[in-house]
């Protein structure tokens, strides 16, 4: 194959990628952006992260810290627009005074699905860190494939029933709260400041058929799903997330209080400190470790007082 000829057949896929965005150009952003009611205001075309969305030749950047990387200029237009839209729905949601919302239902296990066969099985994936098979895997029913070097690991995988990772998995309500005075005195959170949160319910067992039955299952949920689901499960939602944030708080200051060694290091404390507070993470429905979210922000402040108590540099 010539020069030219792989030059020809990289200029017809970059086309066929333009034909599929739906705004190609920067004036057509523009005029988008106007008839959406979006205020020039809110974007940049560099880099400015006082801005909700900036725009670079290259990058797409939104919000405290979010970015994407772009493989070709006119793929900014879209994704940029679409950030855009989701900060206009969370900027005229707080114009209400509203005091939550939930943005997202998710169904959500602790197993690594790669594999979804019909509804009745699952193919699932473990990393371990020995290079050499473990019997105690293989003896669980799980199949050794092979040592990653990249990742450090070895990866084992195995076919279970659906029901079974079903019956140990969730639904997460994500929402957005403002802060009140509770929260305030509480967590410490700075009151009227808007915070992202979650919350666990089991999966109802009456739900769970029509749940793996799903036309996206495992990866989305169905609009009417969804409705049905919150409508079931969310209705104590802001009180079931703020009693078990403030006992994982207790629980998590405790278990950072007893992990305290003082003939530790500085190392080895800040590695039992990690441990500790990865033990008392599990199995608490409002964990949720997403920067800037509630739960965050707890452990955040507890990390705080252990490490001043143990004089740690944080």
């Amino acid at each position: 194959m010539t020069e030219e000829e792989q030059k020809a057949i990289w200029a017809r896929r970059e086309q066929e990628l333009l034909d599929k965005c739906r705004i190609k150009t920067k004036e057509q952003f523009l005029e988008e952006c106007r008839m959406a009611g979006i205020p020039e205001t809110w974007y940049a075309f560099t880099c400015d992260r006082s801005k909700p969305v900036s725009i670079d030749e290259d990058t797409v950047y939104y919000g405290k810290g979010g970015e994407t990387i772009v493989a070709y200029p006119f793929h900014r237009w879209d994704i940029a627009f679409d950030k855009l839209l989701i900060y206009k729905e969370e900027y005229e949601w707080e114009a209400t005074g509203a005091p939550y919302r939930i943005t997202s239902v998710e169904w959500e296990s602790g197993a690594n699905i790669t594999a979804f066969f019909g509804g009745h099985t699952m193919t699932i994936r473990e990393y371990r860190f020995a290079e050499q098979p473990e019997q105690e895997m293989l003896d669980d029913g799980w199949v050794y494939d092979r040592y990653d070097r990249y990742l450090g690991c070895s990866v084992y995988h195995k076919t279970v029933s659906a029901g079974s990772v079903m019956r140990n998995s969730a639904i997460v309500f994500r929402f957005t709260k403002r802060t009140d005075k509770r929260d305030a005195n509480t967590f410490g959170f700075a009151e009227g400041r808007y915070l992202s949160g979650a919350y666990r319910y089991p999966v109802p067992q009456d739900l769970r058929t029509r749940l793996r039955s799903e036309r996206d299952f495992p990866y989305r949920i169905s609009h009417e799903l969804r409705r049905v689901l919150t409508e079931r499960l969310a209705k104590n939602l802001i009180e079931d997330e703020y009693e078990d944030l403030r006992a994982f708080q207790e629980a998590h200051r405790k278990a950072l209080s007893a992990a305290f060694d003082p003939k530790l290091s500085q190392s080895e404390q800040k590695n039992a400190y990690a441990k500790a507070s990865n033990d008392a993470e599990a199995g608490h429905p409002a964990v949720d470790n997403y920067e800037g979210c509630r739960c965050y922000i707890v452990e955040h402040n507890n990390f705080h007082r252990a490490y001043d108590r143990a004089g740690l540099d944080w």
